[in-house]
């Protein structure tokens, strides 16, 4: 087994990767991961409402990890497993996860995201509050505010793919510059 961590170490540097991590994701993962970001941030001065934008749609990212990527589930908690990364560019950060999701959501995780992402600031403040009044959709998992949330926070709009791994799931990967 080669392992060159020198070589990902340099590489994550040279793209401005701050935090990466791949593996199951857990309610504890997100509280430990968020606490461990937004504390980074402020030590680095990076301004409290930045570091509260990253935290934020970190949460949102990780917490659709567990809700869509449900690897193991009990009575009283999930897992999923996905990967997640901050990374800087410029002044700008940027936050991307992904994880396998079932190919039946597809459309619909799809056609969130482009409408939010042909939505105004004053369009999606709306919105928000019109779909929270109205409450989370049959096949939300939360409350369905995931990806305004998101949009909101976010300096341009939501960058998404989805690659397929076999006849029922596909990798699907986000991306927001903050």
């Amino acid at each position: 087994m080669d392992v060159n961590m020198l070589s990902y170490h340099e590489t994550m540097s040279r793209e401005g990767v701050v935090l990466y991590y791949n593996g199951p994701i857990s309610q504890g993962v997100v509280e430990g991961v968020g606490d461990m970001m937004r504390r980074k941030m402020v030590l680095e001065e990076n301004g409290m409402l930045l570091a509260q934008k990253v935290f934020s749609v970190l949460v949102e990212q990780m917490q659709n990890v567990i809700c869509y990527a449900r690897d193991i589930c009990t009575p009283t908690a999930c897992m999923g497993t996905g990967q997640i990364m901050v990374g800087r560019s410029g002044e700008q950060f940027y936050v991307a996860c992904g994880n396998p999701v079932s190919r039946k959501r597809e459309d619909r995780i799809r056609e969130r995201i482009d409408t939010v992402n042909g939505m105004t600031r004053e369009e999606l403040k709306a919105y928000y509050k019109e779909q929270r009044r109205k409450g989370p959709d049959e096949d939300s998992c939360g409350a369905g505010l995931g990806f305004i949330e998101m949009a909101r926070k976010a300096s341009r709009p939501l960058q998404y793919r989805f690659d397929p791994i076999d006849d029922d799931t596909s990798f699907f990967a986000v991306k927001v510059h903050v």
